[in-house]
């Protein structure tokens, strides 16, 4: 087959689903329709008539001939950008220094990742990371102490922020111990040690909320473990259950290392956002680093 006769929207959108695992996040991310996703991926599977993926419930695996191709891929993508930040270093350098805040929970794999390729995409732009809860970034960056917020929640209107959703995905409450098939009841949920982020995180409330139609607050917090990793380390160790992004869980899920715990409705999906002073005075380094984080997510 010629590249000319191969659709590279295709080859991205597949890139996108071997990355995420799954039809439903890659959708998010891709700001397209889950059927679209499929759709792409079956067309891409006949044109070459392979079979890319083995499909295990909503989980997508790659197989050996997805993996063939993933790998072919991912050497011509780093190809291409290296070829694209030589031809972006050989105008003037941008230099500057970017305070970014971080939510408390947001997964440090996944941070790692993002602060690696900016690097690699412009190593003369300094970054200082500061952790703290949803409304602290707000007010940090309302007070121009931080030039971007990656975050939870929208903000209130009177704190004048430009915010952009960046990611969208499902939120579960795990356990190490394999729960009833049956939705739990509130009564037997206050029963149970629960791991938070920080003393202030409303993240229990709004999952009872979507659940049970209200909010509850007197569950038993036993620790507040402020990181995802750490919380997922700790119900792994069964010290208790708690609320993790689908994405940091569902390996642990797969393995059968953890369980989700059923509640009344669909799972609770929230949303992320990039968060910014609306109409500041943007320097190259802040309009730099904005494009390329918008890039990264939503590519």
């Amino acid at each position: 087959m010629k590249l000319n006769d191969m659709d590279l929207n295709k080859l991205a959108v597949f890139m996108v689903v071997a990355r995420l695992g799954g039809i439903s996040k890659a959708a998010a991310q891709l700001r397209l329709t889950p059927s679209a996703v499929s759709q792409s991926i079956k067309n891409l599977e006949d044109s070459l008539e392979a079979r890319l993926f083995d499909r295990v419930g909503k989980s997508f695996h790659l197989s050996p001939q997805g993996q063939k191709l993933y790998e072919g891929l991912e050497h011509y993508q780093t190809g291409l950008s290296e070829a694209l930040s030589r031809v972006r270093g050989s105008r003037h350098a941008i230099k500057g220094v970017i305070r970014l805040g971080v939510f408390y929970g947001y997964s440090n794999t996944d941070l790692a990742a993002f602060l690696a390729w900016m690097h690699r995409e412009n190593p003369q732009i300094q970054i200082d990371i500061t952790f703290a809860a949803p409304s602290e970034l707000d007010r940090l960056v309302h007070e121009k102490r931080l030039d971007f917020a990656i975050n939870l929640f929208r903000s209130e209107r009177s704190l004048g922020l430009e915010q952009t959703e960046i990611l969208a995905e499902e939120l579960w409450l795990v356990s190490a111990q394999k729960p009833p098939r049956r939705s739990l009841e509130t009564s037997e949920l206050r029963k149970a040690p629960f791991i938070d982020y920080y003393r202030k995180s409303q993240l229990i409330a709004a999952w009872t909320q979507h659940h049970f139609g209200k909010r509850i607050r007197d569950f038993n917090v036993v620790m507040h473990a402020a990181h995802s990793e750490l919380v997922v380390q700790l119900i792994l160790k069964g010290v208790g259950i708690g609320i993790v992004a689908s994405s940091i869980a569902r390996p642990h899920v797969e393995a059968g290392r953890l369980f989700v715990i059923r509640g009344r409705q669909a799972q609770l999906k929230s949303s992320i956002w990039i968060k910014e002073q609306t109409g500041s005075d943007k320097d190259p380094a802040r309009l730099f680093f904005r494009d390329h984080l918008l890039r990264y997510f939503h590519e």
